[in-house]
């Protein structure tokens, strides 16, 4: 495996965690400064998480897909647009979008830990050149990453690995 894979294996986990912590906080709903600090975080985290994951996943046969089902929060979208629900297709609209919003969402009262209300960031929305706005599960990418794809790269190395020593 190239030395750009291993490293892009390595960046996409490490943000891949980043992402699922990001994505399963409640955020404050009467502090701007925290949730402007969040979004630009996000945006930063899930660009990188996107680029180097997909470069990492080219080295995994095309046939093999990867749905986004894994939800930290129960939602549905707020208005018109499709729910991503491939984690190829959701990596692809990040990486080439031309708009790109973090979606916070208020938390009912009972479910709030903040004084004042919480907001979470149940989705983000992209939209690319070819492609409409449309709703992503940022915890559902890290998710698919982490326990889906992750292990398919770590089995392929380990190969990779065995038959280089084993012809040395």
């Amino acid at each position: 495996m190239e030395q750009i894979t291993l490293h892009s294996i390595e960046k996409a986990s490490e943000e891949a965690v980043k992402l699922w912590a990001l994505s399963s906080t409640q955020y404050p709903f009467q502090n701007r400064l925290i949730q402007d600090n969040a979004n630009a975080t996000i945006i930063e985290v899930l660009s990188s998480f996107a680029l180097n994951a997909r470069r990492a996943m080219e080295v995994l046969p095309p046939k093999v897909k990867y749905s986004l089902t894994a939800a930290r929060w129960k939602w549905e979208p707020i208005k018109k647009g499709e729910k991503v629900v491939g984690l190829w297709d959701a990596l692809n609209r990040v990486i080439h979008a031309q708009k790109l919003y973090v979606g916070f969402e208020r938390l009912p009262e009972s479910v709030s830990i903040i004084d004042g209300g919480a907001i979470i960031v149940p989705y983000i929305q992209a939209e690319t050149d070819r492609k409409e706005l449309a709703f992503i599960d940022p915890f559902a990418l890290s998710h698919a990453y982490l326990y889906e794809v992750l292990p398919d790269l770590i089995e392929l190395r380990d190969r990779q690995f065995k038959g280089e020593s084993g012809n040395a």
